[in-house]
């Protein structure tokens, strides 16, 4: 068809459909925690890289006034030439990751050996504030592959340890970093949303693609959840309304999902709104899907004041797309089918 319309599936409030079912579709597309790739709340700082031990380890950064030896005072060096390398040194570790992180700034949070697997690897970890707002810990290893997390994992996993009774292990500490709604809502309007963040919640990883999934509850009722790099993916910030998340499988819990519950009497109020006169119950009513572009749903409608068949094209929860309907005939020429009253 010429002028066919994409749509998207729509899960209401009337039709039940699986978690794993959503979880998996949208691990598929890229946007939401797959069943099989996600990593379960407790191991925040993902998977193959240091223990929950040797992360505690790192409790303090390194005393920055004491980083100085006598022979860098006597090249002239100073702290701030310190921390100029350590920034070229994230630089360098994100570009062998790789990760998707523009470092603005970076510091030395702490390095020595660790012992894994019974060898000694001595590593290096950074912090990094990132132009998207992002902040992470980086780790060099020598030998092995470097590694990194956000600095929500690592906050997921202090709270953690303070709730079991364990010694907690180190926070992100840079002035962009250290407080966390702050960084949040640093992020949220670097990727072009407007949101003084109240809350905040890490969410999960995926394996699959690199990514990882926290949760922002908004002063204005909104919420969002944003989908951020992990070392090995280049890909920028997404983030999607609370209501859009849901959709594909990944819902908020920190707000109301960013939009009421839709059923079918939405879509019937939505007529009564425009002085569209139809009758239908819900028995004559058939919801196709929702546009992949304007985001409008789509729903057929069979009722006595419409001999000719009604399709609504119905914008919801903000959707500044126009509402509009269609006889049976006009749908058609869409490539929308009419199956309750059929093509007049």
């Amino acid at each position: 068809m010429n002028r066919s319309v994409m749509f998207v599936a729509v899960a209401l409030a009337v039709t039940a459909l699986s978690m794993s079912a959503l979880g998996q579709a949208a691990g598929a597309a890229g946007g939401a925690v797959s069943n099989s790739g996600a990593v379960p709340m407790g191991n925040h700082m993902g998977q193959n890289n240091m223990t929950q031990e040797q992360f505690n380890q790192i409790v303090d950064y390194a005393d920055q006034s004491k980083r100085l030896t006598k022979e860098d005072r006597a090249k002239g060096k100073t702290l701030k030439d310190l921390l100029a390398d350590d920034k070229a040194d994230a630089i360098a570790l994100t570009k062998s990751m790789p990760l998707s992180c523009d470092v603005t700034e970076a510091m030395l949070a702490a390095q020595g050996p660790v012992t894994t697997d019974g060898k000694t690897v001595n590593t290096k970890t950074y912090e990094a504030a990132c132009a998207d707002g992002m902040g992470y810990f980086l780790i060099s290893q020598d030998p092995g592959k470097p590694y990194g997390f956000s600095c929500f994992a690592a906050d997921a996993t202090r709270a953690a340890d303070v709730a079991a009774g364990r010694t907690p292990g180190a926070v992100c500490k840079l002035p962009p970093n250290a407080d966390m709604k702050a960084m949040a809502t640093a992020v949220m309007s670097k990727a072009g949303r407007n949101c003084n963040v109240r809350d905040y919640r890490w969410v999960g990883q995926s394996s699959a693609n690199n990514t990882e999934f926290d949760e922002v509850a908004c002063t204005d009722g909104q919420g969002y959840m944003i989908t951020s790099a992990l070392p090995g993916s280049t890909e920028p910030i997404r983030v999607e309304t609370c209501h859009d998340s849901a959709t594909a499988g990944l819902p908020c819990k920190l707000s109301d999902n960013g939009a009421p519950a839709i059923t079918l009497q939405t879509f019937k109020d939505a007529l009564a709104r425009h002085n569209v006169a139809c009758d239908a119950s819900d028995k004559d009513m058939r919801v196709i899907g929702q546009e992949t572009i304007k985001k409008r749903y789509v729903v057929e409608f069979q009722c006595s004041q419409q001999p000719r068949g009604l399709v609504a094209l119905i914008p919801l929860n903000g959707d500044t797309a126009p509402f509009e309907t269609l006889d049976c005939a006009a749908a058609s020429k869409r490539g929308i089918k009419c199956s309750l009253t059929g093509t007049r």
